[in-house]
């Protein structure tokens, strides 16, 4: 849906008689790019790495016993009784594994859903400092000159923003 309005709107654009077409200032840049080396996804990281990063290392631990028991358990015969003990420790592991999952994608889902709101923020703010009518996501793009490229500029523009941002709680 969203190529397509794009596609609709580049459609639009180039429709625009000849005259008018030389005066049309675009951009394009990089969404993947900005989102990857922004300083906030940095900082996010690292928060959560901080925030986490000790409940992730256990559950590592507890999965790497529990394939080292499972490949014990190969090797010899175990009892009806001990296989039940190690599928119910399965099933724990799968639980806190899932919750911890969760838990990981609700903060990532938070932080995504700021940052895209940085990014388009930027790309406003960008678009009306360098006078341009539209700028797209260079994956929209099959080919674009690269003097319309605006990447380095909306990922400084993303970095000035969430850097004086209050940092989040």
């Amino acid at each position: 849906m969203r190529k397509l309005l794009l596609l609709t709107a580049i459609c639009l654009l180039f429709s625009v008689s000849a005259a008018n077409a030389q005066d049309m200032a675009i951009g394009v840049f990089d969404v993947q790019k900005v989102a990857a080396e922004s300083d906030a996804i940095k900082a996010a990281k690292e928060e959560i790495d901080k925030k986490y990063g000790k409940q992730r290392a256990d559950l590592e631990k507890e999965r790497d016993e529990m394939e080292k028991k499972a490949q014990e358990f190969q090797k010899k015969r175990p009892t009806e009784k001990q296989q039940q003990a190690l599928m119910k420790q399965n099933r724990d592991y799968s639980e806190k594994a899932q919750a911890f999952l969760k838990l990981l994608q609700a903060e990532e889902t938070r932080f995504r859903s700021s940052l895209e709101e940085a990014i388009t923020k930027a790309t406003k703010q960008v678009a009306a400092k360098k006078n341009l009518m539209l700028i797209v996501d260079r994956a929209a793009v099959p080919y674009f000159d690269p003097k319309f490229d605006v990447t380095a500029d909306v990922l400084a523009e993303v970095n000035a923003q969430t850097n004086s941002a209050p940092a989040s709680k």
